[in-house]
C-alpha cells in the first residue's frame, strides 16, 4: 500500500504542478498591481480555487488510504488540515502547522468563491493570496515529497 499511495501522491503533485503552471507568471506578478481588471480577477479566482482543490485532493487521499478516515463534520475541510498536521501511531505529520495556517487562507477563499458570484470578487482581496502561490506551491510540494519518502521507506524490505 505504501508504494501505491506514494505513486498516487506523485500523480496528484503532477496535477498540482500543472495548475500552478497555468497560473502564469504575469498573473502572479500582477499581485502587486492594484489595477487588475475583471478578466484578471476572474482568472485569478478560478485558479486559486483550483490550486487549493488540488492540494485538498491529495490530503483526502492520504486521510482515506493511510489514516483510514476522513473527517465528516460540517468543518471537515479544516479538520482535514488539522488531521494531516498531526502525527499518528503509523505516520509522521504530513504537513507542518505553519502550512496549515497558510492553507486555511486558501480554503477560506475557496469557500467564498463557491458561495459568491465571480462578479463580486475584488482584486485587492485576491492579490495577497495570489502573491503566496509560489511559496505555498514549493512548501506543499516539499512536504508531500517528504511524506512520499516516508511511505517508500516503509515499503522497503531492507528498512
Amino acid at each position: 500500500m505504501s508504494t501505491d499511495l506514494a505513486t498516487k501522491i506523485q500523480l496528484g503533485l503532477e496535477e498540482f504542478a500543472t495548475v500552478r503552471e497555468q497560473m502564469s507568471s504575469p498573473l502572479i506578478a500582477m499581485s502587486s498591481n492594484p489595477d487588475a481588471g475583471d478578466m484578471e480577477t476572474a482568472a485569478a479566482s478560478a485558479m486559486l480555487h483550483s490550486f487549493y482543490t488540488e492540494i485538498e485532493k491529495i490530503l483526502k487521499l492520504i486521510a482515506r488510504e493511510w489514516d483510514g478516515r476522513l473527517p465528516s463534520s460540517d468543518r471537515w475541510h479544516t479538520e482535514l488540515l488539522n488531521q494531516m498536521a498531526a502525527p499518528t501511531d503509523t505516520r509522521p505529520p504530513v504537513i507542518a502547522p505553519d502550512l496549515v495556517e497558510i492553507l486555511k487562507e486558501f480554503l477560506a477563499f475557496r469557500h467564498l468563491f463557491r458561495g459568491s458570484s465571480i462578479a463580486l470578487m475584488r482584486w485587492n482581496k485576491l492579490a495577497p493570496l495570489v502573491a503566496k502561490v509560489d511559496s505555498t506551491h514549493i512548501q506543499v510540494r516539499q512536504e508531500l515529497e517528504n511524506f512520499q519518502t516516508f511511505l517508500r521507506s516503509r515499503s522497503d524490505p531492507t528498512q
